[in-house]
């Protein structure tokens, strides 16, 4: 690079000179056009541009990236408890406090993990316990009221000539039977005498 800023100043300096004698001479001459100095300066320039737009579009970028870095950091303290020195805390402690709350809350999901797994297996055994006990009970109905039927059949259908009678009751039996022949014999009596009596009496008139 001060090489070539020694060559434009030796080429303006040879310029000067040859103005100047022209101007003696009394006609003016133009700098001399070199094509790779030319070509090597609009090269610069485009590569300063482009730099200069690199640069402008990394330091939008960097100012995007620490703005959204300050929000996250900003969300964290209000995920993470920190304390009542919560402003004195630096990033590194902040993050470092973030690793263990969620090394903390991945514990507490494998327990509640377990517990559900556990109630979920329980439900299940109930379940079917219920289901058996069901099934049970119906069959258990069905069984008491099938008792039930046959007895009240039983009760219904006595066949009156299997009793079996005492001596005594055998004597009372047959005694309510002969006064019941005797009644039916004077009742008998008793009317054939009035009709007979009737007659006579028809007959003598």
């Amino acid at each position: 690079m001060e090489l070539n800023s020694l060559l434009i100043l030796l080429e303006a300096a040879e310029y000067l000179e040859r103005r100047d004698r022209e101007a003696e001479h009394g006609y003016a001459s133009v700098l001399p056009f070199d094509s790779d100095y030319s070509r090597k300066k609009t090269k610069a320039v485009t590569m300063a541009r482009k730099s200069q737009n690199n640069r402008s579009s990394h330091n939008e970028l960097e100012k995007h990236r620490r703005a959204k870095l300050r929000l996250y950091l900003e969300q964290l303290k209000q995920l993470v408890p920190l304390g009542p020195d919560s402003t004195r805390h630096t990033t590194l402690s902040l993050l470092k406090r973030a690793k263990m709350h969620i090394k903390k809350l991945e514990e507490q999901d494998r327990k509640a993990l377990n517990i559900k797994e556990q109630l979920q297996r329980e439900h299940r055994y109930l379940k079917r316990r219920l289901e058996q006990l069901s099934v049970q009970g119906m069959e258990r109905i069905r069984t008491d009221s099938m008792g039930s039927t046959i007895s009240t059949d039983s009760e219904q259908e006595v066949d009156i000539e299997g009793m079996e009678f005492t001596p005594g009751e055998m004597d009372s039996i047959g005694s309510a039977s002969d006064a019941e022949d005797h009644y039916s014999l004077q009742s008998g009596s008793s009317d054939g005498g009035y009709t007979h009596s009737r007659r006579l009496n028809a007959r003598l008139s």
